[in-house]
């Protein structure tokens, strides 16, 4: 029986074909080019390049090659609205409020602790200092997370700390000791990633600001399983941090429906990710 994962690889290699693209055995794209609906301007390659998208592996190309990057959907959806008001892209994600003109990707969320700072696949900044932080997810979703592997690096833990609790955030805490310690499991939602999301916001003074779990619903039997593991952490944490559910279903629908937008923008995402 096919996965949601193979058949998610399926449409975009269907995608692919009928637009010419060449792709190679682990379904990545010969020219970067391929993958996005306009090439990176100088701003966006350089907050790209400050994760690991365009790093090549050992045996494969860069993950931004891949026709199941999330980072390409990324671009490809939200690229469209560097420079503009985002009201109307907040509006399709279910928030409410006036958006700003500054969109980053990649953004990072740095949360007092040593090493790299997490970092959101989408931020976009309002005028009154709030933040929209957006995380976003293709495929990764529809893979099972291992289970020996610790949830957090130990810097999360170092000395005795308690880093959300410190920051105001005692259910964040909870929650982040019970996945440490096992006691709490999700098989498909990375949920130690919501909380360093979390964190990373108070740490900058962003505590009133908004967190989207954005990802690509898939007809899968992972999925309803993946939405009972989303609703447990928000009713656990749901007091702490404005954690908002949806789907780029969902958001695809709201943008088509707005007569003012670029019919190209529109007509792209459609034929690539959602006939």
């Amino acid at each position: 029986m096919a996965t949601g994962k193979t058949d998610l690889m399926r449409a975009q290699r269907r995608w692919a074909d009928a637009h010419g693209v060449r792709y190679d055995a682990h379904g990545c794209v010969r020219e970067l080019a391929d993958n996005l609906r306009t090439p990176l301007d100088g701003a966006t390659l350089a907050e790209i390049l400050r994760g690991s998208e365009l790093t090549p592996g050992t045996t494969r190309p860069a993950r931004l090659h891949s026709l199941c990057s999330s980072a390409a959907l990324v671009v490809n959806v939200f690229g469209w609205w560097r420079g503009r008001d985002h009201t109307p892209l907040l509006t399709a994600l279910g928030l409410e409020g006036p958006g700003g003109t500054r969109l980053e990707l990649e953004a990072p969320l740095p949360t007092g602790l040593p090493g790299d700072p997490p970092t959101v696949d989408v931020a976009l900044y309002r005028p009154d200092g709030r933040c929209v932080a957006v995380e976003s997810k293709l495929a990764e979703w529809l893979a099972p997370r291992p289970r020996r592997q610790r949830a957090f690096k130990e810097k999360y833990f170092a000395e005795g700390r308690r880093f959300w609790d410190e920051a105001g955030l005692p259910l964040c805490q909870a929650l982040a000791e019970d996945l440490q310690a096992g006691r709490e499991r999700m098989k498909y939602l990375n949920a130690p990633q919501i909380l360093k999301h979390a964190l990373g916001l108070r740490n900058n003074g962003l505590a009133t600001s908004a967190l989207v779990y954005l990802y690509y619903d898939r007809p899968a039997r992972e999925g309803a399983q993946h939405r009972a593991e989303l609703e447990r952490v928000r009713e656990r944490v749901g007091g702490e941090i404005r954690l908002h559910v949806s789907t780029y279903q969902a958001l695809f629908s709201a943008l088509a429906a707005m007569p003012d937008l670029e019919r190209g923008y529109v007509d792209y995402l459609a034929q690539r990710y959602f006939n």
